[in-house]
């Protein structure tokens, strides 16, 4: 979203100003002073005015963009969440159709201990006449006729325990899913209710705003913040340059510690190979690296943005909540808001190169973490910036900004 600060007012308050006093031929009467000193009174009312209702709007819209960052934040996590619920589903479903598959065994195995049983003819009757005749046969006849008798009560017990695991697998898995799916519809339903809020105050500050000279005022801004991002940029690589120094060292020791004690190369984690990709700058540009959204170019680096301002980088249309990735792996030391990027996240690759990515509605990253090629970082959002939902995306060497499309494909 566009927000403008009011600068532009007191230039046409003076122009306005010297225009009613251009026109103004003195007759050295007091009361014409002192109509031009009120009209000088009401525009600076008016402009003061202006002013406040314009930093109200803009504080209510920084805390609505907070609110909707956080609500996106929980969304990805439940929709997370409900991805390894699908996925703890599918297992579960596997482990079903294994215990119904051994239901039918025990079933089908307790069926031919019944036929057994009936062909073998041994019944009470048969037991008797056992007895009578042959006191020593009927001894082990019993003997058998108890033993498939245990088995048989044995295989109606696991088949009975079968069944009461599977209803109970079911019973769970299904509880978990209506509960997490409810979680989602309730946190959907916020996200729209807090970007109608937005929409709604965006009107009115662009109705505050309809009377402000754009074009000189929005060169103005985008200065500013142009020189507001450089800054953030030097703070943040200042922050982190220690915190790397000190982990590579670390990682040094341990790596030097473990292959003395095991003989063996050493074998990094995840997260160390992670730290070891980092200090890897993004090279040449080949247009060796996948975009971090997929969409059509809106503005590309260079091209007019307001007057004399160019775009510094490129500008890619993307539907709102379109996952934003990291074009490789890198470091993040930058991750919130700036006026004019609204959410921006900025990942430095090795000592001199960094990847921008800005106009976000979210972020999922802190400042300091590692991140891999390919990881959600953000979330496409719809800043006002331009005139439909993207992504800034921008790229910058040794301090000065370069065209990022040589780098994507």
């Amino acid at each position: 979203m566009s927000r403008f600060a009011l600068y532009g007012k007191i230039s046409i308050v003076t122009a306005l100003l010297c225009g009613t006093i251009s026109g103004y031929a003195p007759t050295g009467e007091a009361a014409d002073l002192n109509q031009i000193q009120q009209q000088i009174k009401q525009q600076e009312s008016k402009l003061a005015e202006q002013k406040r209702a314009q930093a109200k709007l803009q504080s209510t819209l920084k805390n609505q963009e907070s609110k909707i960052n956080s609500v996106a934040g929980e969304l990805r996590d439940t929709e997370l969440s409900l991805q390894e619920i699908r996925k703890q589903i599918a297992e579960a479903d596997g482990q079903i159709k294994q215990l119904e598959k051994k239901e039918r065994e025990q079933k089908a195995k307790l069926a031919r201990q019944m036929d057994a049983i009936y062909r073998s003819g041994l019944n009470p009757s048969v037991l008797q006449r056992m007895f009578s005749e042959d006191a020593q046969k009927a001894a082990r006849m019993k003997v058998y006729y108890e033993h498939l008798n245990r088995v048989r009560i044995e295989t109606i017990e696991n088949i009975n325990a079968t069944q009461a695991q599977i209803a109970k697998q079911k019973e769970e898995i299904l509880s978990r899913q209506q509960s997490h799916k409810a979680q989602l519809s309730t946190q959907k339903k916020q996200q729209q209710e807090l970007e109608k809020a937005q929409r709604e105050r965006q009107s009115t500050l662009n109705e505050i705003n309809k009377n402000i000279d754009k074009d000189q005022n929005k060169l103005t801004t985008l200065r500013a913040n142009e020189a507001a991002l450089r800054q953030e940029i030097q703070r943040a690589e200042q922050t982190v340059r220690a915190q790397e120094q000190q982990e590579r060292e670390a990682l040094a020791q341990r790596k030097q510690a473990e292959e003395k004690r095991t003989a063996k190369p050493y074998q990094p984690t995840e997260q160390e190979r992670r730290l070891i990709n980092s200090a890897n700058g993004l090279g040449a540009a080949a247009r060796q690296y996948q975009k971090p959204v997929s969409g059509s170019t809106l503005y590309s680096f260079g091209s007019t943005q307001a007057g004399e301002a160019r775009w510094k980088g490129m500008v890619i249309a993307a539907p709102r909540g379109t996952p934003v990735r990291a074009i490789t792996g890198g470091r993040v030391i930058l991750a919130g808001q700036l006026n004019g990027y609204d959410y921006m996240v900025i990942v430095k690759h090795g000592d001199s190169d960094l990847s921008l990515y800005g106009f976000n509605q979210a972020v999922f990253v802190q400042a300091g973490q590692l991140v891999s090629a390919g990881q959600t970082i953000a979330q496409v959002g719809d800043s006002g910036e331009v005139s439909r939902p993207a992504l800034y995306f921008g790229i910058s060497r040794k301090g000065v900004p370069v065209n990022p499309a040589g780098w994507i494909k």
